[in-house]
């Protein structure tokens, strides 16, 4: 199967991408690849029943699995789960593990006989083993309805899905997108199972299951009616009664109605019914340490006595030991027909017009059971025989899936922008689509619905609203409707985002704010007095702090003839005047600005150093270079423009790293940076230092005043 074309569109931000690997117009082998924010997500991961081995699986080879951060898995029947202990023991996937309790337990009993099945009895290879079963049962974690778990930013809760016990929906969130995962669902409650929630929470996108398409179930109390009615009159007759069931979910709600209807009927109490599934008896266990996710019927029942302890009904262990006279009624696996128990009944049965065997799960495409609902005459043996169907088929769906009425009105409830349809064969889905398209719009709700293939990807562009709560000082004070709030934006590991002053960082979080102190010095060549009166004039508030004493290059304060000043300019700049070392007359000298590194008192620096730039006059020298210069040029004097340049370097480099001598018999010009000595060849621009990192300074600082000494050629001004 072609893989889709990829990167650059999974690459692209505010897109949600929902990937069927299975489950894309098909009943079978769900699994969703859903990615988000560079988070990705694993919906259920089970294997297809029409199909056996590496056939049956989804389409890993299309995504990397080692992305994957977490696999959700909803319940444990074999097309949601089957695949999990192959995707952690023979794949890169490294993520976790997700489902609830009763799931994880059922799931470790129901696939112990999964590996038996696949490996025929003992010979052959199946898909994985059963080392790797229970290192894929320890991997998994376990998660309780209405729980939220966050996995390195993936926000998971699980809410009840109605459909068997343990099974749960999905609501994922990334980034503040939220999406909702139903699996298989039933908002309708039966015998032992409440129906789905609905969360509180609008989801933007929904993937829901579309099985039964546009079809509507019968009322429960119709459908258990026409059950016992079909089984009564077969057995009447002196017929047998095949039941083929999934071992666990709709056997125990099929066993819960004959229980109570042999109970009634004592003339029918003479009639055996038999549980062929050793599976089905050994989760008994389970189904009866869960009582409490089930429904209140049940619950109470269970204060008398245990509802599943049936009076009517025995457990077969094999169609070998099986006694196969007169009338009875027997529950076998699969569901399909395909193998087992239920395949050999059927085919001692099915040619005795008495017997009837009832389809009473959803019977998927290219099975046994699917074929006979069609009434073909004659049905092919698993020898390769054809023998005529004579036995009575019917269908009466105890499947626990939501049919139209209940996605509708779901989904009407939770009112999503975006609906993916998983789960389903293509005409119903087709249907289905069209159906809550046409109810969407007659309600005019903003609605879009999506029916991929299997590994076709939905590609749904998403903005998230980002919402905080404002606290501490920001939060003490009401601020007027559609105002702004400045503060910092503090995301905790749960995904809650907080605004907050920086103040109340130590409080609230675990982070301690910090401080960037900087520093710039400015050399002088006027009186300060001048520089601090244009300072003055350019900046209110620009406040004097008085003599410090004699303060040196890093701020100590010591004695001297000679003090320095402050200025504080606002709130954010300390300006401190360093006097020469030698008197001058008040002119000369540098000044210190220093500010907390940000935004705002970036910005007043940069003005600052401006005006303190522009008030301190041009350096020693270099008015009186400048003027020999042009005088040079003006008479074609080349040797006299060659001096004159060499001063108007020398005093340029004098004025940004210090004091400068100049050899102007070599061309030569010196300065000393801290210590370190530097040689400047004025002609081929060459600079001598051993501290690498100040040679670079020098270097590009030489190549600015080189710049600023060429012509310029007026024609190329236009």
């Amino acid at each position: 199967m072609k893989r889709p074309a990829p990167a650059d569109t999974e690459s692209l931000e505010n897109v949600v991408q929902v990937l069927p690997l299975g489950a894309g117009q098909e009943v079978g082998r769900s699994c969703i690849i859903v990615r988000y924010g560079g988070k990705t997500v694993m919906l259920d991961c089970g294997v297809h029943p029409g199909f056996y081995g590496l056939a049956s699986l989804p389409f890993f080879d299309e995504v990397d699995l080692s992305e994957v951060d977490v696999m959700l898995v909803t319940h444990f029947h074999l097309d949601h789960c089957a695949a999990v202990p192959y995707v952690t023991g023979h794949t890169p996937f490294r993520g976790r593990v997700l489902m609830t309790h009763a799931t994880k337990a059922i799931v470790h009993t129901l696939l112990k006989d999964f590996v038996k099945v696949s490996r025929g009895g003992g010979s052959g290879e199946g898909l994985y083993t059963e080392r790797d079963l229970e290192a894929a049962i320890e991997h998994t974690e376990v998660v309780d309805f209405h729980q939220t778990v966050d996995v390195d930013g993936v926000r998971v809760t699980a809410y009840r899905a109605g459909h068997v016990l343990g099974a749960a929906m999905f609501q994922v969130e990334i980034g503040g997108m939220r999406l909702l995962y139903t699996g298989d669902y039933s908002r309708i409650p039966d015998r032992h199972m409440p129906p789905a929630d609905l969360p509180e929470q609008r989801p933007h996108i929904v993937i829901v299951e579309s099985t039964y398409g546009v079809s509507r179930h019968l009322p429960r109390e119709e459908r258990e009616q026409r059950f016992v009615e079909r089984i009564h009159t077969a057995v009447a007759r002196g017929g047998r009664v095949l039941l083929p069931v999934v071992a666990l979910g709709r056997a125990q709600e099929l066993l819960l109605i004959l229980e109570e209807y042999w109970e009634r009927h004592p003339e029918l109490q003479g009639v055996p019914i038999y549980q062929a599934s050793g599976l089905a008896r050994r989760a008994m266990g389970v189904y009866q340490a869960y009582i409490e996710m089930m429904n209140d019927d049940i619950k109470a029942a269970f204060t008398v006595a245990n509802p599943f302890n049936f009076r009517h009904i025995s457990h077969l262990k094999s169609a070998a030991q099986f006694d196969d006279v007169g009338p009875c009624v027997v529950m076998a696996t699969p569901s399909m027909l395909q193998s087992g128990v239920s395949r050999e009944l059927f085919e001692a049965w099915c040619e005795d017009p008495r017997n009837c065997v009832v389809i009473a799960d959803f019977a998927v495409q290219g099975t046994l059971a699917r074929e006979i609902l069609g009434n073909p005459a004659e049905v092919m043996t698993r020898n390769g025989v054809k023998v005529p169907l004579r036995m009575q088929v019917d269908a009466i769906s105890f499947s626990a899936h939501a049919d139209f009425p209940q996605t509708s009105e779901f989904l009407d409830a939770l009112q999503p922008p975006h609906v993916v349809l998983v789960h389903g064969e293509a005409t119903e889905m087709g249907r289905l689509k069209k159906a809550l398209e046409q109810h969407a719009a007659a309600l005019g709700i903003p609605r879009t619905l999506y029916m991929p293939k299997v590994t076709q990807p939905v590609l749904i562009e998403h903005r998230a609203e980002r919402t905080a709560k404002v606290v501490g000082r920001l939060g003490e004070k009401a601020a007027p409707q559609g105002a702004a709030v400045r503060g910092l934006l503090v995301q905790g590991r749960g995904g809650a985002r907080s605004l907050l002053h920086h103040d109340d960082l130590p409080r609230f979080t675990k982070l301690h704010p910090g401080r960037v102190v900087q520093r710039q010095a400015l050399a002088l060549h006027r009186p300060f007095s001048e520089v601090r009166l244009a300072l003055e004039m350019m900046f209110e508030g620009t406040q004097g702090a008085g003599d410090l004493g004699r303060v040196d290059a890093v701020g100590q304060t010591g004695g001297g003839a000679a003090a320095a000043q402050m200025l504080r300019i606002g709130e954010a700049v300390t300006l401190t005047y360093h006097p020469p070392a030698t008197s001058s007359g008040g002119s000369g000298g540098h000044a210190v600005l220093e500010w907390c590194g940000g935004s705002d008192a970036d910005m007043v620096v940069d003005a600052v150093v401006a005006v303190v730039l522009g008030a301190a006059g041009a350096p020693p020298g270099l008015e009186g270079a400048e003027a020999a210069r042009r005088k040079a040029l003006a008479a074609g004097n080349s040797e006299g423009v060659e001096a004159a340049e060499l001063g108007i370097l020398t005093a340029l480099l004098g004025a940004q790293f210090g004091p400068a001598r100049v050899d102007a018999d070599q061309g030569l010009v010196f300065v000393e940076v801290h210590g370190q000595h530097v040689a400047i060849n004025a002609k081929s621009g060459k600079v001598q230092c051993a501290d690498a990192n100040l040679r670079g300074r020098v270097e590009k600082a030489l190549g600015r005043m080189h710049a600023a000494l060429m012509p310029c050629d007026v024609s190329d001004l236009g």
